[in-house]
This record gives C-alpha cells, sequence and structure tokens, in this order.
C-alpha cells in the first residue's frame, strides 16, 4: 500500500514538472501560447482584469461543470495543481527565458514543437496517479465520454479549437505555438497515455483510474 502510494506521489509529481516545463516553453519561446491561456488573455481583456485573476476566474467555472457532472474526477491534483504547475513554470522559465528569447527563429520552432509532447506526458502521469486532474483536462475526459465514437485525440482537438476561437473572438493574439497546440496536444496525450499504459493507441488510451484521496 504505502509502496503503490509513493508510486502514484512520483507519478504526480513528474506530470506537473513536465506541465510545467510545457508552459515554460511557450512563454520562453515567444511564438504564441496554448489555446487554454489564448483564451484566458481574451477573458482578461474583455472583462478588464488581470490574466491570472481571468485564469482563476476560468478555472473556478470550470470546476463548478466538473462538480456538477463528474464530480468523482475531483481529487487533490485538482485543487493544487495549478499552484504546483505555475510554480514549477516559474521556476524553468528563469532558465529557459534567457537561452531562448534571443535564440534564432528555428531553435525556437522546435523547441516550442516539443511542448505538447511534454503536456502528453504531464496530463497522463497525473491522470495515472489518480489524485485528479486539473478542471480543463478533466473536461475533455467528460466530453470524450460523450462523444467516445471519436478518438480521444480529435474529441481533445476539437475541445482546444473551441478555447482558441473563443480567445480569438475575445481579442486573444495567437502565433504558430497556439497553432501546434491546438493540432499536437491531443495526439500527444493520446500516444503517451498508450506507451505509458502498454497499449496500443486508440480511443480508449486514457482510461479513469481509482481516485487516490
Amino acid at each position: 500500500m504505502l509502496k503503490t502510494r509513493g508510486r502514484a506521489i512520483l507519478y504526480l509529481c513528474a506530470g506537473f514538472i513536465f506541465s510545467g516545463i510545457s508552459c515554460s516553453l511557450y512563454l520562453s519561446c515567444g511564438l504564441g501560447s496554448d489555446a487554454f491561456n489564448m483564451m484566458t488573455q481574451g477573458v482578461s481583456m474583455a472583462l478588464g482584469i488581470q490574466e491570472g485573476n481571468a485564469f482563476y476566474v476560468i478555472q473556478g467555472a470550470m470546476l463548478l461543470m466538473v462538480l456538477a457532472l463528474r464530480r468523482r474526477e475531483i481529487g487533490p491534483g485538482t485543487l493544487f495543481g495549478s499552484f504546483l504547475t505555475g510554480f514549477v513554470m516559474n521556476l524553468w522559465s528563469t532558465v529557459l527565458t534567457p537561452v531562448l528569447a534571443p535564440a534564432a527563429f528555428g531553435t525556437r520552432l522546435c523547441c516550442i514543437a516539443a511542448a505538447p509532447v511534454f503536456t502528453g506526458l504531464g496530463i497522463t502521469l497525473v491522470k495515472k496517479s489518480g489524485f485528479g486532474l486539473l478542471p480543463c483536462d478533466i473536461l475533455t475526459l467528460i466530453f470524450h465520454s460523450w462523444l467516445n465514437r471519436l478518438q480521444f485525440r480529435t474529441v481533445r482537438i476539437l475541445y482546444d479549437g473551441a478555447m482558441f476561437l473563443t480567445g480569438l473572438l475575445l481579442g486573444g493574439t495567437f502565433g504558430i505555438g497556439t497553432i501546434l497546440a491546438v493540432l499536437l496536444t491531443g495526439p500527444c496525450i493520446q500516444l503517451a497515455a498508450s506507451f505509458l499504459d502498454g497499449q496500443a493507441p486508440g480511443r480508449r488510451a486514457l482510461t479513469s483510474p481509482a481516485r487516490r484521496g
């Protein structure tokens, strides 16, 4: 039991580290944020509030949706994950930004293309821990359960595309990194889930483990 709990905590920490690296790559490369942060920027502009406050508004609204639709998916990672990811992102950004900000376009493009890979690993490891994903990622699983004829990667692309369009309509800015995030995050999550679970890639790759309190 203790060994199982320790492994779950290791998955959780590794997942947040990978997610933080992904966020810092988007920030440090300066080629556009992921779809969620683009939507956050748009909401910030529309409501006239700081982006950090817009982030909490959106995550809070999504948490209420999860509570109404599938509260069993909520765990410690859901409640504290944003703060842990933000801490890792800030830590990595202090290292990566001085290196990547002045780098050549090709170098920054290669680095930002790796960001969805880190996102896929991060989300899959946090999910594997059983301690709960962030509300925005739980919603993807809920939508996938409703649209189970579609592969997970397709549902995630549609989900990220909806956030992208929302951010665009609200005045958010985007770059090539945003486009890559929309197109590659879903496939990277599905591929990481298939690899870590030892399954062939498919629509059932990302499953719900037992909740660990």
